[in-house]
């Protein structure tokens, strides 16, 4: 009998550290998963430049487009298109232009863009103007050949 409890306690003793230690490892794996999303999400050193870069009233003028414009105003900035502006305006309120990179679908590239459009003055007529004048050419194209 003494035997029998003995050999129990001794694979008691073996089998609870190994049984702890499988816990442990497997707790750590979602919080280890948590992490990765948090640091992906921190934007880059040049791109947090290009935002300060921004004066005063280019920043305002940006926020007010972001968090108050319509759809025109954000199919206006470049590299925004309907799903973009869709997901804009889902982020609502957007605090600072650097939040931008935490909308779905703008990654740095998008974001340099919005910035020079903004530190150029918000210039709509550019994107308008490109857009009229493709139809033109086509046509006249034609009325050449």
């Amino acid at each position: 009998m003494k035997h029998i409890v003995t050999t129990a306690m001794l694979c008691f003793g073996l089998i609870s550290p190994l049984m702890a230690a499988e816990k442990k490892s497997t707790s750590k794996k979602p919080a280890a998963a948590e992490k990765k999303p948090a640091e992906e999400a921190k934007p880059s050193a040049k791109s947090e430049a290009e935002a300060k870069s921004l004066s005063a009233a280019q920043k305002t003028k940006l926020m007010k487009v972001i968090n108050e414009g319509d759809d025109k105003a954000l199919l206006a900035l470049p590299g925004i298109g309907e799903a973009r502006a869709a997901a804009i305006k889902k982020a609502r309120p957007v605090a600072d232009p650097i939040d931008l990179l935490k909308v779905d679908g703008i990654g740095e590239g998008t974001f340099s863009e919005i910035i020079a459009h903004a530190k150029a003055g918000m210039p709509e007529s550019a994107k308008k103007d490109g857009g009229d004048d493709k139809p033109k050419a086509k046509s006249t194209k034609k009325k050449s050949s």
